[in-house]
């Protein structure tokens, strides 16, 4: 396109996200130029090693190992970062902010523990700060929440926040793998890290559920107040039972606004067939969101890889483009929300509790000592025809239990002998046709 202006980009990074940056680049080049009148053009790239083979193809003078080539030099106006980690990519992305530059991320891990101070500094210095592909890869879940339903009231987010652990689940479900095997299969394709932590722990879960809840509800919360849980702990026998109570198991982050209160939640769960996040597969992610004017809104995509990832950027990159001030204004935060002396409401719930011990016990016994002077049990069902004895002589029992308090039912447990190996909230209906059964 001719006399399209020229706007230079630095990345801050070139491992699978910065190639994908400079491959949809190269490829889009003209469609950018004719969208917004620009054409953009990497600069240069930050890089641990010069000599490297890259699996993009990009000019070894464009290359450099010294972060300050790319913030102290005036003609770069947009700073990306694709490397990850808190540090230095915090204090790299401070200085490109106070340098006057937009700056562009997919740090899921640094917006969810410093995204406040960050975006602070972005408004200080009237520039954007835009992290689309933090959250939920291609999926356009950030600019849904930030900039189309300003008119609503979002008071309830739901989805499938992580590739890798639902890429795992689906091969324990489909195919009747070991967690260990899913996850070395899921390696191999590239699906998940050498160290699986952040992803199997739900660490990059939380993250992304802080981001999405700090954008979308006016009081301000922080990592700490997001209960975690992984799926580490799920087996085959796990799996094998949500499927005969017509469920699936899924890792789900889940945040809730209620008059000042926030819930935050990432963990699996035992969600019913029908649920609308029970068919996303694979690597795939998604996102609900629900607001008071609009109602239910569902966002489905690959939320992680090289070109998905790749995707966001450049469509934050089109967004600076068009509208390099930043418009509107972010919802007023009140004080977070362990200021406000918040203690969660005992709600009733349902688990999915699977218990071993090494004493014998009926199920009715089992039951009763349960219940015995425990008015926060409401309900409880002993699961039939999966329980027996492992190689190490314990019995197993599997139990859906209808409590209040979570924390004094597994107390409860502990204190008859038996070893909660599993709890996880069972959101499916409840068996008909029981065992065993008591009833409050």
């Amino acid at each position: 396109m001719e006399n399209a202006k020229v706007v230079y980009v630095g990345l801050l990074g070139l491992g699978t996200v910065g190639s994908g940056v400079v491959k949809s680049l190269a490829t889009n080049q003209e469609h950018i130029e004719q969208r917004t009148g620009f054409s953009v053009q990497v600069r240069r790239a930050l890089v641990r090693d010069l000599h490297k083979p890259r699996r993009v193809s990009i000019h070894k003078d464009l290359l450099t190992i010294l972060a300050q080539d790319i913030l102290d030099d005036p003609s770069i106006s947009v700073v990306v970062e694709v490397m990850g980690g808190v540090e230095p990519a915090r204090t790299m992305i401070m200085s490109a902010l106070k340098a006057g530059k937009h700056v562009i991320t997919a740090n899921k891990e640094l917006l969810a523990k410093h995204g406040a101070e960050l975006m602070e500094i972005a408004e200080e210095m009237h520039v954007r700060l835009l992290f689309e592909a933090s959250v939920g890869g291609g999926i356009p879940i950030v600019r849904m929440v930030e900039a189309y339903l300003t008119a609503n009231r979002i008071y309830a987010i739901q989805g499938i926040l992580n590739g890798t652990c639902n890429y795992i689940l689906t091969q324990m479900d489909e195919r009747g793998s070991s967690f260990q095997a899913a996850l070395q299969t899921a390696q191999e394709l590239g699906y998940a890290e050498a160290d699986p932590e952040s992803d199997v722990q739900g660490f990059d879960a939380a993250y992304k559920l802080s981001i999405l809840a700090n954008m979308a509800f006016p009081v301000y919360t922080h990592l700490g107040d997001v209960e975690r849980q992984g799926i580490t702990d799920i087996t085959p026998y796990d799996i094998a039972m949500a499927k005969s109570l017509h469920g699936v198991i899924k890792l789900i982050g889940r945040a809730s606004y209620d008059h000042g209160r926030v819930s935050l939640e990432v963990g699996p769960r035992i969600i019913s067939k029908d649920h609308s996040l029970a068919g996303v597969r694979d690597v795939f992610n998604a996102v609900t969101l629900t607001a008071d004017v609009v109602g239910e809104l569902t966002f489905i995509g690959r939320g992680a890889g090289e070109l998905p990832t790749a995707s966001a950027v450049i469509e934050d990159l089109m967004e600076i483009l068009r509208a390099p001030r930043p418009y509107g204004m972010r919802l007023p935060m009140v004080a977070s929300l362990s200021s406000h002396d918040e203690v969660r409401q005992h709600t009733e719930q349902q688990y999915y509790v699977r218990i071993s011990s090494q004493i014998s016990q009926q199920h009715d016994q089992v039951l009763d000592m349960l219940t015995r002077d425990g008015s926060f049990v409401r309900d409880a069902y002993v699961m039939p025809t999966r329980n027996g004895r492992t190689d190490d002589k314990k019995d197993i029992l599997s139990l859906l239990i209808c409590t209040t308090d979570r924390r004094k039912m597994l107390q409860k447990l502990a204190s008859i002998s038996f070893i909660c190996e599993l709890c996880i909230p069972f959101d499916g209906v409840w068996p008909e046709e029981r065992e065993v059964i008591f009833s409050m």
